[in-house]
């Protein structure tokens, strides 16, 4: 019986033991410490990074309806499920009639609800009044819209980053990264995927015309703008700022601006703004056929330096079944073959123009 006593009284002052020492240490510095820290570390925690504000745009014609529903379920499919970025549908007010309640259904399906239909007003698309019109081929009024109007359109005007797409297009990989925070790393305000050469032939007097502009507007081209891309070495650079190169001193290289992203901040520029005001009164745009593709191309290198501007990688990216890039990587479905083998994207011409 002794012994059975003595036995409880040890495991009750060891249970009391057991209780005034973990009380101890709960009071303890050290714990005091550790759980200062903890709150710190929760305090202090950083937020999680703000997705870039940008928007998805695109043109609709009545002809490439199709076209476009399958260019948005590819651009959904590729990545934008995951970006969620928002679109905006373009047609022109003469052609609204092309917005059809199934059209919207399908889009909403496709897009998730995150497409927007936008119609351009017609003084953001109709000729201007002061061109003769008789000279005017009206196939091409699309142009002004798309050098000098696009980011003004209420539609894009909350957003900074404006990714243009065309309907005509596929994208061969899944794309891991998001383009534009590509560029918001890199401290870049253009994002492009391929250089192309453009042709003189249709559009004869374009670059006399930038020639002249850059001459009598010196002060609006910055002394580290990247000239070298658009006119042909030192000597080309030199006729044009003096307002007398010609298409032989152009270097032929564009943008393929069919996809491009872009920070508003480029067209709103007094230098785009100026330059596109200027070749739009000339009326080549509409008289000859000067391109969106070599004036925003012209507009780039009068503006920026050569570090603003940013090639996307590995997207895989093709329009109109012309030649792209097909990275060989698991994530692409492409391979190397016909259009794709011998694939340049002319990148060089804009990091490294020829001296």
């Amino acid at each position: 019986m002794a012994n059975s006593t003595a036995r409880y009284r040890v495991t009750i002052f060891s249970v009391i033991f057991i209780f005034v020492l973990g009380f101890f240490m709960y009071l303890s510095p050290s714990r005091k410490t550790l759980s200062h820290a903890a709150e710190s570390q929760t305090v202090t925690a950083q937020p999680k990074p703000r997705k870039p504000n940008g928007v998805i745009f695109m043109l609709i014609s009545p002809s490439r309806i199709t076209q476009a529903t399958m260019a948005l379920l590819n651009v959904e499919d590729r990545f934008n499920r995951r970006l969620k970025y928002p679109y905006v549908l373009f047609s022109p007010s003469g052609e609204a009639d092309v917005i059809t309640e199934e059209l919207r259904a399908k889009v909403r399906w496709i897009t998730e609800g995150r497409a927007t239909f936008a119609i351009i007003p017609k003084e953001m698309w109709d000729v201007p009044e002061f061109l003769d019109k008789s000279r005017i081929d009206q196939s091409l009024r699309k142009i002004g819209f798309t050098l000098g109007f696009f980011w003004r359109h209420p539609a894009l005007a909350r957003y900074d980053w404006l990714w243009r797409l065309d309907t005509d297009i596929e994208f061969h990989c899944d794309v891991p990264y998001d383009p534009i925070e590509k560029l918001v790393e890199n401290n870049a305000l253009y994002g492009f995927v391929q250089i192309s050469p453009d042709g003189t032939w249709v559009q004869p007097t374009l670059a006399s015309n930038v020639s002249r502009f850059i001459a009598d507007n010196e002060r609006l081209v910055p002394a580290d703008a990247n000239l070298g891309f658009s006119w042909k070495g030192a000597a080309g650079i030199e006729k044009a700022r003096s307002g007398i190169a010609t298409s032989d001193d152009w270097t032929l290289m564009c943008m393929y601006n069919n996809f491009e992203i872009s920070h508003r901040s480029v067209w709103e520029s007094e230098t785009y703004t100026k330059f596109f005001e200027y070749l739009d009164k000339e009326g080549g745009l509409y008289y000859e056929r000067w391109g969106d593709a070599p004036i925003h191309s012209y507009g780039l290198a009068l503006s920026l330096r050569k570090n603003q501007v940013y090639k996307l990688p590995n997207l895989g990216y093709q329009h109109q079944k012309w030649p792209y890039e097909c990275p060989e990587l698991d994530r692409c479905a492409c391979v190397k073959e016909d259009v794709s083998r011998d694939f340049n994207d002319h990148k060089d011409s804009w990091f490294n123009p020829e001296a």
